[in-house]
């Protein structure tokens, strides 16, 4: 076909046609940059991933029910302050040594709570193999492992650990979380010179060194003797749980557990111990106190039965009444 004249406007027709360029409709594809912030946001949702992750792994691991291997029921932990004496280079005296403070730390990880039951010294209680007698005198008669067994047939629980401290640890232990505060119910001041201490505190809120904390829970002269006692040992023990998952004693958990494993005695292990820290941790070291159910005579502390049945019911709390059993 002849060209029109005018010069070449085009190509011919049914050629090949030119390239014309990127068409204004299509999009352009660009290079992707990754921003700062961008980078920020991507690094902030990983380390966030991976803290999730490792409180996931660590929540499993370090669960009461993992730890001690205890499923249908709480974990009991029996504990027990001792009155071993010392002589002047440090060494523990032989001779018959008393439970001078006697609890039961029932830790229910289904109520995310932890039972603290007081049992009074003084509390009547069949002594396996020796008969009926004050329950602090399980431990002269045969330690710890007796006092466990008076203590399960007492509450009707089993007793998983326990932790057993004298009065020369508890002092070094207070001391090493840096005191323990304290709102001092009364002006206290007591001698007792055939127990070789002496109690010298004014009322008000204080920070207690591991000393006056010691004369603190040992004062007995007032009206209801060792009943208020047990609820001044209850008090003292939820400070120092609170103190003792402090951001500031976290820091200082390694030389702690050091004074620990030194003046503490103990079944537990290591896994049990970080078991209940993240327990109180995440709990908040929330503690519900009790007493032992009973009431006076003229020689014991006298259970009551039923309300200990009922006391044990409420600590089952999320359980089945199966848990009882051992």
């Amino acid at each position: 076909m002849a060209r029109m004249g005018g010069g070449d406007i085009g190509p011919e027709l049914g050629g090949p046609a030119e390239p014309m360029g990127p068409s204004p409709f299509e999009p352009v594809e660009r290079p992707r940059y990754i921003t700062f912030r961008r980078a920020l946001f991507l690094g902030a949702v990983g380390i966030a991933a991976l803290v999730i992750t490792l409180y996931v792994l660590a929540s499993s691991w370090l669960a009461p029910e993992a730890a001690f291997g205890i499923h249908d029921r709480p974990v009991n932990i029996l504990i027990l302050g001792t009155d071993r004496t010392y002589d002047d280079h440090g060494k523990p005296m032989e001779g018959p040594v008393r439970a001078d403070v006697i609890m039961l730390a029932s830790v229910n990880p289904r109520a995310n709570r932890v039972y603290l039951v007081s049992i009074p010294r003084d509390t009547r209680a069949r002594i396996p193999g020796y008969g009926t007698n004050k329950i602090n005198a399980s431990h002269t008669l045969g330690g710890q492992d007796l006092t466990r067994k008076a203590v399960e047939d007492l509450v009707g629980m089993p007793v998983d650990r326990c932790v057993e401290v004298d009065f020369q640890g508890f002092v070094r232990v207070i001391d090493a979380l840096g005191g323990v505060e304290i709102d001092v119910d009364k002006d206290m001041r007591y001698v007792d010179r055939a127990g070789g201490f002496k109690v010298d505190l004014e009322k008000g809120a204080q920070l207690l060194d591991g000393a006056k904390a010691l004369g603190y829970v040992r004062y007995r002269a007032d009206a209801l003797g060792d009943i208020n006692r047990v609820k001044r040992q209850q008090t003292l023990l939820k400070a120092i749980a609170r103190q003792a998952v402090s951001v500031r004693n976290l820091r200082k958990a390694r030389g702690i557990l050091g004074i620990v494993s030194q003046y503490v005695s103990t079944d537990m292990s290591r896994r049990d111990m970080a078991s209940l820290g993240w327990f109180m941790l995440r709990t908040r070291a929330e503690l519900e106190s009790e007493t032992l159910p009973g009431e006076f005579s003229p020689v014991y502390w006298v259970p009551d039965q039923k309300r200990i049945g009922e006391l044990v019911g409420t600590m089952l709390e999320g359980f089945s009444e199966q848990g009882v059993g051992r």
